[in-house]
């Protein structure tokens, strides 16, 4: 029989309830429900599922966590400061070394071994973070999607972050997306073929170390790196960031060619235009074009049939324009999608489709800058 009444609680005992309402995602009635089992086990000195006192258990995990203070495995840290540096260290990679520390590889072969071994920590630890995964096999899977639930989000995104670089190393599973919510989060994998042990699966440095590449390099050359930020926002990012052999070239009044434009992309990205659709091209072509510079904003379409991209630039003088214009479309000619040009005072626009086909560039077209 169900007993529906209508109930007066105070905020401080709503405040109480914020563990209940956190493990049964906001729903109080199920809260109310899992605080009178609660208080009830304690004051019976019933049994849980698992055949222990609630209580006996509670003492036992205490017990545990001063342990491991005592052996100086683990350390007392206070809450705040412990989310402080998650949140600032987030976007670079843990040590693989580290995750071995939490998880051994030698005795954690399965999915199922991991998350039951994780539960288990995790409710010892008092981290409170639940863990589920589905997948197609316990062993050596193709997929699996991950679920962690409760507690924390930063203590969470540390808890995933260790986990999925464990999967990458021992199960060759990638990362292929990551969704954080309030009091949840997702992680989806997917098998893949290591081709270099030494380094991490890109959906890995992707999801959770887009900082570590950049980290390193201004490790490497702290002076260099913050005199170059220390410039650009002293002069509001008003300089160019292009190849020493492109600056020369414009130098000199000579636009690079078709075939030098593909061999610099080449060096850029590690891979020939060849290699990309026209989509990709173009959302690669956003990113350079913004990192080198030379013009202000750029707008893109990627929309199959439809891909256009439309340059926009704040130079007034003839000769310039025209050179930027036909840098541009010699970098555009090296991707070798067929597409045409318009031009106005301050913008340049490349639409492609199958119908176009540009005009070439003949020596007596490109502008020199003496004359």
């Amino acid at each position: 029989m169900i007993v529906r009444k209508n109930i007066s609680i105070d905020q401080c005992y709503v405040d109480k309830l914020k563990p209940f309402l956190e493990k049964n995602d906001g729903n109080l009635s199920a809260a109310i429900r899992d605080a009178i089992e609660t208080a009830s086990l304690t004051l019976a000195g019933k049994t849980g599922e698992n055949g222990e006192k609630a209580s006996t258990k509670e003492s036992q995990y205490a017990e545990f966590r001063n342990n491991l203070i005592e052996e100086k495995e683990f350390l007392l840290v206070h809450h705040t400061l412990l989310e402080w540096l998650i949140k600032k260290t987030s976007g670079l990679l843990m040590d693989e070394s580290i995750i071995y520390e939490l998880i051994n590889p030698y005795k954690i072969k399965r999915i199922s071994d991991i998350v039951n071994y994780l539960n288990s920590l995790n409710e010892k630890i008092g981290w409170k973070i639940k863990f589920n995964v589905e997948c197609d096999q316990d062993l050596e899977p193709e997929a699996a999607n991950l679920t962690l639930s409760n507690g924390n989000s930063c203590f969470r995104e540390v808890m995933a972050h260790s986990l999925a670089l464990f999967m990458a190393k021992q199960m060759k599973l990638d990362v292929q997306g990551l969704f954080s919510k309030s009091n949840v989060t997702n992680v989806y994998f997917k098998r893949f073929e290591f081709l270099d042990h030494q380094k991490v699966p890109k959906g890995l440095e992707d999801h959770f170390g887009p900082m570590e590449g950049t980290f390193r390099e201004v490790q490497k050359r702290p002076d260099f790196w913050k005199n170059l930020i220390k410039t650009y926002r002293q002069q509001n990012y008003q300089r160019l960031s292009i190849n020493r052999r492109i600056f020369e070239a414009f130098i000199s009044g000579n636009i690079p060619s078709v075939a030098e434009m593909t061999r610099n992309f080449e060096l850029a990205v590690g891979k020939p235009p060849a290699a990309f659709t026209l989509g990709e091209n173009i959302k690669i072509f956003k990113e350079l074009y913004l990192t080198d510079g030379i013009g202000t904003d750029i707008e893109i379409c990627t929309e199959k049939g439809g891909e256009y991209v439309k340059l926009i630039h704040d130079y007034s003088n003839r000769k310039v324009c025209e050179c930027i214009k036909l840098y541009y479309l010699n970098i555009f000619k090296s991707i070798g999608h067929p597409f045409t040009t318009t031009t106005n005072p301050h913008i340049i626009v490349f639409e492609f489709g199958e119908g176009f086909c540009p005009t070439s560039i003949s020596e007596s077209e490109i502008i020199d800058i003496e004359s």
